[in-house]
C-alpha cells in the first residue's frame, strides 16, 4: 500500500455541555465525522474497521441484532454513496457453533448485514499455515479458499498455488 493514501480516523471533536470543544474516541455513532474525513481525503475506496467491536460505541449492545444493524446500516449507506468497500474485522467467540458465520463475537447481525463473509483460521494440519475460507457470498458464486504462510524478513505473505476446498 502507498502509506500516503492510508489515513487513520482516531478521534473526533465535539462540544460538551459547558461549550468547550473536547476530543473523543471515534465510534460508528460518529458517522458524520467519518463522512467529513472522507470528503477531506477524497477518492476513498476502502474503509477498514478493525476490530469492529472497538468502534461500536459504549451505548451499543453488540449482542443485540437491532442495535448492531442500527450502527452498521448508516455505514453501509455511506459506502454505497461513495462507491467504497467496507471491511469489518471481527473476532471469533471462544465457544463452538454449527456454522462458521455464527462464530463471530457478538450479534449474528455482523454477518447478517454483510454481503460477503470470509473466515481466517489456522490450518488444523499445519500450525504455520493460514486459511482464508469463504463464508457467506451474496454477490457472487462461492469461491474456493486460499492458503498462505508468512515468511521471510521482513515478513511477507506467500500464497499457495492450489485452491482450498475446505469450507
Amino acid at each position: 500500500a502507498d502509506p500516503y493514501r492510508v489515513h487513520l480516523l482516531s478521534g473526533v471533536h465535539s462540544t460538551n455541555a459547558a461549550g468547550s470543544v473536547v476530543e473523543g474516541v471515534f465510534t460508528l455513532a460518529d458517522i458524520d465525522a467519518l463522512m467529513d474525513a472522507m470528503e477531506r481525503i477524497g477518492d476513498v475506496k476502502l474503509i477498514v474497521i478493525d476490530p469492529i467491536g472497538s468502534y461500536m460505541g459504549g451505548r451499543v449492545d453488540a449482542h443485540r441484532d437491532n442495535e448492531v444493524r442500527g450502527v452498521l446500516a448508516p455505514l453501509g449507506m455511506l459506502a454505497q454513496e461513495w462507491g467504497a468497500a467496507v471491511v469489518l474485522v471481527a473476532h471469533q467467540r471462544k465457544g463452538g457453533a454449527s456454522h462458521a458465520d455464527d462464530m463471530v463475537l457478538g450479534s449474528r447481525a455482523f454477518t447478517g448485514i454483510a454481503r460477503s463473509v470470509l473466515h481466517l483460521m489456522r490450518d488444523p494440519d499445519d500450525e504455520d499455515r493460514r486459511l482464508l475460507l469463504p463464508g457467506k457470498m451474496n454477490l457472487s458464486m462461492p469461491a474456493p479458499g486460499l492458503g498462505f504462510t508468512i515468511a521471510g524478513s521482513p515478513g511477507s505473505v506467500e500464497w499457495d498455488t492450489d485452491p482450498i476446498t475446505l469450507t
